[in-house]
């Protein structure tokens, strides 16, 4: 089922933050795991939003809060109260009830709670806001955890923590194999953050240093892929435990895995290269074209030919 998300700017977000929650997806759009993604950008008057600091954005379009069929992100920063009018709440109300999924990060939370929307709900905000957060209402349970999640909405605050929200939206998603591959480009070290007491739900347990190896055994092999045996004799392991790992770890096996690592070698050469496609099928480990075709096709859910077309 394609998933789409809506994000919502107010004057005074922060580049960052919206750079944390937009760029995990764009990673998922990119490598396509058998996900269909989209998004738009847009603000509550259809005009441009200045960020805190100064960057201008010129939106998709106009909020429309009765049409919101996406995840609402909502993403707002600093003068977020001078923000605040009757229309405000009264449209931030309506979203409430037709968005399935309402996100706050940063301090939208606040402008979600003025809205009455978070009454009965736990949440949090920025660190810098949490006291100032509690004090004005008493009918929201506020947390200091790096993000909440309650009922239909969830809540966070800096951009550390929308990254790890992030992170752990993309696992429940689209499964844990594109929240790896989300965190392994941003070269972000989850089981650091959470010895820190920082981290999201760890996405690798003890048998990650194996799991690492053997991806950059793959990596090494894309143009002659190896047997799911001759990659668990390189990293030391029975094919069973590796193939109990991959399935525990990433919710596959390691032949699934390798072949979408392969595949996702393949998109990026037909995008960012002029090679023909037997070239790119000899470089990315597949027989021949049609073969590469058939796989690309059925794995990432659009033709080589159309990315190549949709380009020119």
């Amino acid at each position: 089922m394609p998933a789409k998300f809506e994000f919502l700017l107010f004057d005074g977000f922060s580049n960052m933050v919206l750079a944390s929650a937009l760029e995990p997806l764009r990673d998922v759009q990119l490598r396509s795991l058998g996900a269909q993604l989209s998004w738009r950008i847009t603000t509550l008057t259809g005009a441009e939003v200045t960020s805190s600091s100064g960057l201008r954005i010129r939106p998709d379009g106009t909020f429309n809060p009765g049409q919101t069929d996406a995840t609402l992100v909502l993403v707002a920063g600093y003068h977020m109260r001078d923000q605040i009018s009757k229309q405000l709440t009264s449209t931030l109300r309506l979203a409430a009830r037709n968005a399935p999924l309402i996100i706050a990060v940063d301090t939208a939370s606040w402008l979600l709670a003025e809205a009455g929307v978070l009454d009965g709900h736990s949440a949090t905000i920025h660190w810098q806001e949490i006291d100032a957060f509690q004090e004005a209402f008493s009918n929201v349970s506020v947390s200091t955890a790096r993000f909440v999640r309650s009922g239909r909405y969830l809540s966070c605050g800096g951009a550390s923590a929308v990254l790890d929200m992030l992170l752990d939206l993309i696992k429940r998603q689209f499964g844990p194999a594109a929240a790896f591959d989300a965190f392994s480009m941003f070269v972000y070290d989850p089981t650091r953050q959470n010895q820190l007491g920082r981290g999201a739900q760890k996405l690798r347990e003890t048998g990650s240093p194996k799991l690492l190896a053997a991806i950059d055994v793959m990596a090494e092999n894309i143009e002659t892929p190896l047997t799911t045996f001759e990659l668990a004799k390189r990293v030391s392991l029975a094919e069973r435990t590796l193939c109990r790992l991959f399935l525990r770890e990433l919710g596959m096996s390691p032949g699934k895995y390798f072949r979408m690592f392969r595949l996702q070698k393949a998109r990026y050469l037909v995008e960012e290269t002029q090679l023909s496609q037997e070239q790119i099928a000899l470089r990315c480990g597949f027989s021949s074209g049609a073969s590469l075709a058939r796989s690309f096709r059925s794995e990432m859910g659009v033709a080589m030919r159309d990315i190549r077309t949709r380009q020119q």
